[in-house]
């Protein structure tokens, strides 16, 4: 199946204050544009209906209506939203357009839209955007994809975004299915744009939203806004000053080195007053079963804190808990920090045991957090999962409330990442969270919960359900890592 991105992003003018909106949305790669508030741009038959939507991006991807009856065709309706028009679509007719793009690529998709309480009624699931290259009966068989909506009820002016990646655009439509007549929304559109490529910054991707909410007024409650990126890095900074992030080699941050937590491992074990390796008593972590947490899986050598993965007998006692056959590590600091750039060059290990670098603090029972800077399997069964940099930020108890709260996405690599050495940095901030690798923003997401001082954690687990059984020919496996380096901003 195509990797969907079905997510409705509800936004006011406030999630865009940093941004100065424009009377135009971003027109680099911008290859359809469809403006309800533009009047030169409908045209309509007698009874005052849409016939043809014309497409304002230069590329002439005009839309026209389906051959209904043509006082069934969707309506032109004045001062709607905002002031401006809308294009109301009464479940009978909407548009189609010819193929955007023919190879496959990445897609960028925003729609304002609305559906009022006299349009209330259909299928749960209702198109706003569809774009089927294969004609199947199952749309979300590889390369379709859609943005839908999926209330039956009316709904506030939200804005609708997709981005996804390794797909043709169209045969489309907009407002149903490309094949048949069903499903189609009873519902306003205000404004469509579809980029042949993914909006590959924050600033980028928040300019055509704001352009959006601006002119819209969408008016629902904020939803946090979070950008990943589609495709690869990109030109990478060169590192010219190891005392400074490399993602921030002209020190636009005034960064001031924390030694308390920076460790380039170049002695040969641990230093025990930094430093605390699991070791399977008191209160430690025993680890995922059945792969449990040893102090020998840690070293340090030849410049680097080296955690492994192996296959070895396990003692009765833990056995009878669960734990057989694997064990591994979990290294952490001892003190803990708060808000600050974290940059560790590591290597995962070659196996399908997990190499994680995260940030946690679960000492009080109120108060459980954790942002996982990564966790990568680094061979799996699926080869394309191999090249999966997951990040995710959890809250798993807040005073009062023990709600799980999850936030994180992935960004595919061109590389496996466990051929080499890269660069990975973490900014927390008090208001954003981003993640980096060697000095490029692979995610940025906003801070609502993050707050807490944590411990930075390297360690290794079985997640059978995640990254599959590990291959016990790919034993011992090593997860590498040359430095951590900690900086506070403002120095």
């Amino acid at each position: 199946m195509i990797r969907e991105c079905w997510l409705m992003v509800f936004l006011t003018m406030s999630a865009c204050s940093a941004i100065a909106a424009s009377a135009k949305p971003p027109v680099d790669g911008l290859i359809l544009w469809l403006d309800a508030a533009d009047s030169s741009s409908i045209s309509l038959n007698a009874q005052h209906r849409v016939q043809r939507w014309h497409d304002k991006s230069g590329h002439s991807n005009d839309v026209s209506a389906d051959n209904a009856a043509p006082a069934k065709l969707p309506e032109l309706v004045a001062n709607a939203l905002n002031g401006h028009a809308v294009v109301r679509l009464n479940g009978t007719a909407a548009f189609s357009g010819k193929a955007l793009r023919r190879a496959k690529g990445s897609v960028t998709v925003l729609i304002v839209s609305r559906r009022m309480p006299e349009q209330a009624g259909g299928k749960a699931w209702q198109r706003l955007f569809s774009s089927r290259p294969q004609m199947a009966d199952n749309d979300n068989v590889a390369p379709n994809f859609g943005i839908s909506v999926q209330q039956t009820s009316a709904y506030e002016p939200a804005l609708a975004f997709l981005e996804t990646s390794d797909v043709p655009i169209g045969p489309y439509a907009v407002g149903r299915n490309v094949v048949g007549t069903s499903e189609i929304l009873r519902g306003d559109i205000a404004e469509v744009l579809v980029y042949d490529r993914p909006l590959t910054t924050q600033t980028d991707r928040q300019a055509a939203i704001a352009y959006l909410t601006k002119k819209w007024s969408v008016a629902a409650p904020v939803k946090d806004t979070a950008w990943t990126r589609i495709g690869p890095l990109g030109p990478v900074p060169k590192q010219t000053n190891d005392n400074l992030p490399l993602s921030d080699q002209a020190n636009a941050g005034r960064w001031r080195l924390d030694t308390r937590f920076t460790d380039e491992f170049n002695g040969t074990a641990l230093d025990p007053k930094r430093w605390h390796v699991n070791d399977a008593t008191g209160t430690d972590s025993l680890g995922r079963k059945p792969a449990l947490f040893t102090p020998n899986n840690a070293n340090v050598s030849n410049g680097h804190l080296n955690i492994i993965f192996r296959k070895e007998t396990i003692p009765d006692k833990y056995v009878r808990l669960g734990y057989k056959d694997y064990t591994a590590a979990m290294v952490r600091t001892i003190e803990r920090g708060e808000y600050g750039y974290y940059e560790a060059r590591a290597r995962p290990m070659n196996s399908a045991g997990s190499s994680a670098f995260w940030l946690a603090w679960t000492g009080l029972t109120d108060n459980a957090t954790e942002i996982d800077i990564f966790e990568i399997g680094g061979k799996t069964k699926d080869a394309k999962f191999d090249r999966l940099y997951n990040m995710n930020a959890h809250v798993w108890a807040r005073p009062g409330n023990t709600e799980h709260i999850a936030e994180g996405a992935s960004w595919t690599s061109p590389w496996r990442l466990a051929s080499d050495f890269h660069v990975y940095g973490f900014d927390w901030q008090p208001d954003t969270l981003r993640w980096y690798v060697d000095g490029v923003l692979v995610r940025e997401a906003k801070n609502s919960y993050w707050h807490f001082p944590m411990q930075i954690v390297f360690d290794s687990e079985a997640m059978w359900d995640w990254f599959g059984v590990v291959d016990d020919a790919d034993l011992p496996s090593t997860f590498s890592i040359d430095y951590i380096r900690v900086w506070r901003r403002g120095g």
